[in-house]
């Protein structure tokens, strides 16, 4: 009888001791509460809050009991050590309130990329992209070997996009565009391409799927003298960009995002006045108007300047006439040289003299003059295949250089092309269900339009040159005339790559 009237005492002071429960100053995020098993039931704190700490949070303390004066409230210890009798006491931890993440603080959105844009857009569910989970470009400095193959991978692109425009073109039109310019652009795009449509762009650019470190060789080899190189963004508000894109846009490309006020207007001449100021007002304007509702639009620019190592003497420049295809000869005025330094030689089977004129930086202008009439420039451009090409600029970059009769007309070309017509050429319907869900989160995005760009002008100083993206007869005495349409190329020697590309069919044009 007396052990129960000392059982029930006790448990009488326990409970006593337990209500209030005070708050541990300590109290983790997960707010443990005290359960007592028979019945089970809560006992709730009720903490009041104090001012901030220095940490920037707000501490919890104990609500005072009326008697604090006179009566010492026990220790959690000492009540632990009362119920000890009573079974287990279980410590679990209360249910989180609404909108409190697990750590106890109000959740916070997605930490925004190094650019400022939001990487999930609230309340938005976003599908998976397929090779998201493939790690992004981490390769170092890329090696000899990755820059040699993807200088291969340009010159392999630069004429097969060159075919393709002058298969659909007609023979006497004149035709310019900066291979480099439109390579860039393309890989910028590639950087957000998954799937299949990866695969087959990066087939286009001469890519193989191995290949590594393509970005960052493709922007040492950009790294030319007298070559500057830009990229840019333009978006749609509501087109969440994802943050890889973002970040290997900045990366490689230094491309910053830039938002569209919805003015079709205004974004026109903030994307025209980007272009000319990349290009030192050689492109003073490279779209009429934006396709209906934009979303994104990738810019890629090029300006290129280099004199000749040698000028040409302005008072040599006269009238000379011009054989045109299917026209009459027209007189052009041509910079002529009674011994200038060339290197050249002939091809036999291709029946095509092939000269080089050097340039300051190690640069140079190749030319291949056909040996028969005006329309043998055709024959030329079909036997052309990529080894062969690469070959013949290759062999004139290591022929010696003579003293040679030259006439070389002035040049000032000025084209633009719809790139995605010549790469649907290329691979048709490439851009019509694209999978570019590497761009950007929410609905999909397609290629809507793809506008080039290229002015190039020659004259007795040099050669200035610019690419926007929105991509003769032999004689026993040594001479070159390029009185005829012929093909050019602008040749960067050190790096084997060609910056731009063309052929003069009409100089009045």
């Amino acid at each position: 009888m007396k052990l129960c009237l000392l059982l029930v005492c006790l448990v009488a002071v326990v409970t006593a001791a337990v209500t209030p429960v005070p708050v541990l100053e300590t109290t983790p995020p997960g707010k443990l509460e005290l359960i007592r098993l028979q019945p089970a039931r809560t006992v709730s704190p009720h903490p009041t809050t104090g001012p901030p700490d220095d940490t920037g949070t707000t501490p919890t303390q104990p609500v005072p009991s009326s008697n604090a004066s006179s009566t010492k409230e026990p220790s959690l210890d000492a009540v632990l050590e009362a119920l000890e009798p009573l079974g287990p006491v279980e410590f679990v931890a209360a249910p989180e309130e609404p909108g409190t993440a697990a750590t106890g603080s109000t959740a916070t959105p997605e930490p925004e990329t190094t650019t400022g844009l939001p990487s999930t857009p609230p309340g938005t569910i976003t599908p998976p992209c397929p090779g998201d989970e493939e790690p992004a470009e981490t390769c170092g400095a890329p090696t000899r070997e990755q820059k040699a193959e993807v200088a291969t991978a340009l010159g392999t692109f630069a004429l097969r996009f060159y075919q393709h425009m002058a298969e659909s073109a007609k023979p006497d039109t004149n035709l310019l565009f900066s291979p480099l310019n439109v390579a860039l652009g393309l890989s910028h795009l590639l950087l957000g391409a998954r799937g299949e449509t990866q695969q087959r762009l990066a087939a286009i650019l001469g890519y193989r799927p191995e290949l590594a470190c393509v970005h960052g060789a493709l922007q040492q080899l950009a790294n030319v003298s007298g070559l500057l190189s830009a990229a840019e963004i333009f978006h749609h508000p509501d087109l969440h960009l994802r943050p890889r894109f973002l970040d290997e846009s900045w990366r490689f490309y230094e491309a910053q995002p830039q938002e569209l006020s919805g003015n079709e207007s205004v974004d026109l001449q903030r994307i025209n006045e980007w272009v000319r100021k990349a290009t030192h007002g050689l492109v003073p304007q490279l779209l009429s108007q934006l396709p209906d509702d934009p979303r994104l639009v990738l810019l890629s620019a090029v300006h290129f300047q280099a004199r000749w190592k040698r000028p040409f003497k302005t008072k040599y420049t006269m009238p000379l006439p011009f054989i045109r295809h299917g026209h009459r000869p027209v007189d052009v005025l041509t910079m002529t040289s009674k011994k200038y330094p060339v290197s050249s030689f002939s091809d036999s089977r291709l029946r095509v003299q092939v000269g080089r004129l050097q340039l300051s930086g190690g640069l140079s202008l190749v030319v291949l003059v056909p040996r028969g009439p005006p329309e043998a420039l055709e024959a030329v451009e079909r036997g052309l295949d990529p080894p062969t090409f690469l070959a013949l600029l290759q062999r004139a970059a290591n022929t010696p250089i003579r003293p040679t009769s030259v006439a070389l007309p002035r040049l000032h070309l000025d084209l633009a092309m719809d790139v995605v017509a010549m790469v649907h050429d290329m691979d048709f319907g490439l851009f019509l269900d694209a999978e570019l869900c590497g761009l950007a989160r929410g609905p999909a995005v397609a290629v809507d339009a793809v506008q080039h760009r290229a002015v190039l002008m020659l004259d007795e100083k040099g050669v200035e040159a610019a690419g926007a993206m929105a991509t003769s007869v032999a004689r026993t005495a040594l001479q070159l005339e390029a009185l005829q349409p012929f093909l050019f190329v602008l040749w960067d020697e050190a790096n084997s790559i060609p910056l731009f590309m063309g052929r003069l069919s009409d100089p009045q044009a």
